[in-house]
C-alpha cells in the first residue's frame, strides 16, 4: 500500500474506502444487487456507499465476509472505516472557511496532486495581497473592509501549502485572467509573481493564449485533488459563483482527467509561458 504522505480528510477517507469497497466486491464477482442483499439494503445504498458515503462497522463486515476478503484487506479496509468517522478538530484551520469550502481547505495541504484550470481569475493559492483586496472589492453587497482584511489573511495563510515540495502543483491560466482587470501596477506585480513560480521545483504553470482560439472546456473552473492511495482516488471541485461542488464519482473524475490533457496539449510550455508574462507585464 502506497501510504498517505499527511493524514488525510475524513471525507476523503470515505472516497478511498467507497473504492477499495468496489475493488473488492468486483474480484469477488459480486454485483451490487447481491451486495444489497447482505445488507437487506437497496442497490442505491450500495453505489452511495461505493461513491464515498461511509459505512457503519457492522455492515463493512458483512460485506468483507461476502467478498471473501483475505485479511490484510480486512486490516486495511477497517483502518480506513475507523479513519473516515474522525471528525474535523475544533479550531482547526479549514472553520475559519465557510462550510463548502472546508474540504478544499483540507484537500490542499493532504493531496499528493493538485491541478487547478482558471479562465478569469488568477488562482487564489498565487495571488497577491493587493490582486486580492481587487477582487473582493468586486464583491456585491460589498464587504467592510474589516471582512476584507480577514478574506485576505485567510488566503493568505493557505499559499504556504505551496511550500511542500513533496506535492505537485499545476496551473493552467487562460490569457483572459491576465487580462481582465484594468491594468495597472497591481496586475503587473501579480504577474510578476507567476512568473516566480514558474521557477518552483513543484509548481507547472502554463497559459492558454488567446491565439490558440476556442478549445475543449474553456470557462470551466476546476481544481483536481489527486491521491496515492490504495486505491488511488481523485476528487473534483468544481467552482460555482455562490458555492462548490465535490465530484468523486469514477466516471465523471475520469472526465475531467480528459478535459486536463487537452487543456495542457492546448497551453503554451513553461517558458512560452514565462514570455508571454513578461510581454503582458512589459505592456503595463
Amino acid at each position: 500500500m502506497t501510504q498517505p504522505h499527511r493524514e488525510l480528510p475524513p471525507a476523503v477517507m470515505k472516497v478511498v474506502l467507497g473504492n477499495q469497497l468496489a475493488r473488492l466486491r468486483e474480484e469477488a464477482g459480486v454485483k451490487q444487487e447481491e451486495a444489497a442483499g447482505v445488507l437487506g439494503c437497496t442497490q442505491q445504498k450500495i453505489a452511495h456507499i461505493e461513491g464515498g458515503s461511509g459505512i457503519q462497522l457492522i455492515e463493512l463486515n458483512a460485506l468483507l465476509d461476502r467478498y471473501a476478503a483475505n485479511e490484510a484487506d480486512r486490516a486495511y479496509t477497517r483502518d480506513l472505516q475507523a479513519e473516515s468517522k474522525h471528525r474535523t478538530k475544533r479550531g482547526a484551520f479549514s472553520t475559519r472557511f465557510r462550510q463548502y469550502m472546508r474540504l478544499l481547505v483540507d484537500m490542499e495541504p493532504s493531496c499528493n496532486r493538485y491541478f487547478a484550470y482558471q479562465a478569469l481569475v488568477v488562482p487564489g493559492l498565487l495571488q497577491t495581497e493587493d490582486y486580492m483586496r481587487r477582487n473582493a472589492r468586486a464583491w456585491r453587497p460589498s464587504l467592510s473592509p474589516e471582512e476584507i482584511d480577514k478574506y485576505v489573511a485567510d488566503r493568505i495563510a493557505r499559499q504556504p501549502v505551496l511550500d511542500h515540495v513533496d506535492q505537485e502543483f499545476w496551473f493552467i491560466l487562460d490569457e483572459a485572467a491576465l487580462r481582465r482587470t484594468e491594468g495597472g501596477p497591481v496586475m503587473k506585480a501579480q504577474i510578476m509573481k507567476l512568473v516566480e513560480i514558474i521557477d518552483r521545483p513543484n509548481v507547472e504553470l502554463q497559459i492558454v493564449p488567446f491565439s490558440v482560439g476556442y478549445y475543449m472546456g474553456q470557462g470551466h473552473d476546476y481544481t483536481i485533488f489527486g491521491y496515492d492511495t490504495k486505491p488511488a482516488v481523485d476528487i473534483i471541485y468544481l467552482e460555482q459563483h455562490d458555492g462548490g461542488e465535490y465530484v468523486d464519482n469514477s466516471k465523471r473524475t475520469a472526465r475531467y482527467l480528459t478535459l486536463w490533457d487537452h487543456q495542457k496539449a492546448a497551453a503554451s510550455g513553461p517558458e512560452q509561458t514565462r514570455r508571454t508574462l513578461l510581454e503582458i507585464a512589459a505592456s503595463l
